[in-house]
């Protein structure tokens, strides 16, 4: 009698054990709303995520119209993939990167028609560097070394072709063999960087040069600059300030722990005085110049609010971007500032954002 009991209790344990790890196991790779909205309205029929709802025409090769793919899509769909520990959201994103954006020598087009056409001849260093860093990442979580390789070709394509003097550059036109003098520092993405120097692609003395652009910016009021040109070695500056820039600096410069301090004092200024965070402000008054909002906005200033750990704004920020959310429509998860279409970014960001803040256990 005792054994059978044993054996009853063991099997009991057993089974307990592998439904407590299907349980972890679901809660690791937990879907979140706005992961659904993507997947249902955004994705195109070859797989490749749309950058608005509706379609859209544009003269300007230079503006994203309707359903075009992004570069910088992709980087922000790895890097949530990973977050989320799923490997098979990873490998999906890894095949649209292989298929359609890059090409044999490294170099990773920016944009995409919505059949996945390659109509422009200039990559994006951000959006490289964030693919990248996910790639290198993933091959360490993975172990699989086709992530490695791939991260390595477009590292040393971007060391090669978009260098100017001792800096990366914002982009590099391959058809006329030439790149940009100027590199914005929301571009300055301290993880990819240091991931680059890791693994041999990239020099520690390029590495700290750029660093050193992060660093040295000089604050006006509680603005950073928007550029750095690197043929006149000067800092330049938009008198109408976007907050996805501003927001994205901020949140770099304290990864590096460079100083943020009138930012955040700017964040929790215009928040205990208008509730909310503007699109754009003027940089001489401080004032608001539009009277919207952006989910974007506020998912990148939590993350910015959770390197400092300052879990009590994150929170706030998170509120805010929450009124955004659809929750009642056929574009149920989505965010969205427009009635009846919105940009991946809106999305994304957001996405990413309440993953760290879930991983965290700051929310449920």
């Amino acid at each position: 009698m005792r054994k059978k009991m044993l054996l009853i209790s063991t099997a009991f344990f057993i089974a307990s054990f592998g439904m407590f790890y299907l349980f972890l196991k679901e809660e690791s790779v937990k879907r979140f709303a706005v992961e659904g909205f993507i997947e249902k309205w955004l994705k195109n029929n070859n797989g490749t995520i749309a950058t608005y709802i509706q379609d859209g025409e544009l003269e300007d090769d230079d503006l994203v119209k309707g359903r075009e793919a992004l570069s910088e899509t992709l980087g922000l769909w790895m890097e949530y993939s990973l977050l989320k520990e799923d490997q098979a959201l990873f490998e999906d994103a890894y095949t649209q990167l292989k298929r359609y954006f890059l090409d044999q020598n490294g170099f990773v087009y920016w944009k995409l028609t919505e059949s996945g056409k390659k109509e422009v001849s200039t990559n994006a260093l951000v959006d490289d560097l964030r693919i990248s860093r996910a790639l290198f990442q993933a091959g360490e979580k993975w172990k699989d070394d086709r992530y490695d390789q791939t991260a390595k070709k477009i590292s040393k394509y971007i060391v090669k072709h978009n260098l100017y003097e001792m800096s990366l550059t914002d982009f590099y036109d391959k058809k006329i063999g030439d790149g940009s003098k100027v590199i914005t520092l929301s571009y300055i993405e301290p993880d990819s960087l240091k991931q680059m120097e890791k693994q041999g692609v990239m020099d520690k003395k390029l590495m700290n040069s750029m660093f050193g652009i992060l660093k040295n910016a000089p604050v006006s009021g509680a603005f950073f600059p928007k550029s750095y040109n690197v043929e006149k070695k000067e800092y330049q500056y938009d008198q109408n300030v976007n907050l996805v820039d501003q927001s994205l600096v901020a949140y770099y410069r304290e990864k590096n722990g460079y100083s943020t301090k009138a930012f955040n004092q700017f964040v929790k200024r215009e928040i205990k005085k208008h509730g909310v965070i503007y699109g754009q402000y003027d940089r001489t008054t401080g004032q608001p110049i539009v009277e919207y909002e952006s989910p974007a906005i506020y998912a990148w200033i939590i993350l910015y609010c959770l390197e400092l750990n300052d879990k009590e704004l994150a929170k706030i920020m998170f509120e805010e971007m929450a009124k955004f959310q659809t929750k009642d429509s056929e574009y149920y998860g989505g965010y969205s500032i427009y009635k009846e279409d919105t940009h991946i970014f809106d999305n994304l960001v957001p996405l990413l954002a309440e993953r760290e803040m879930y991983n965290r256990k700051i929310i449920q």
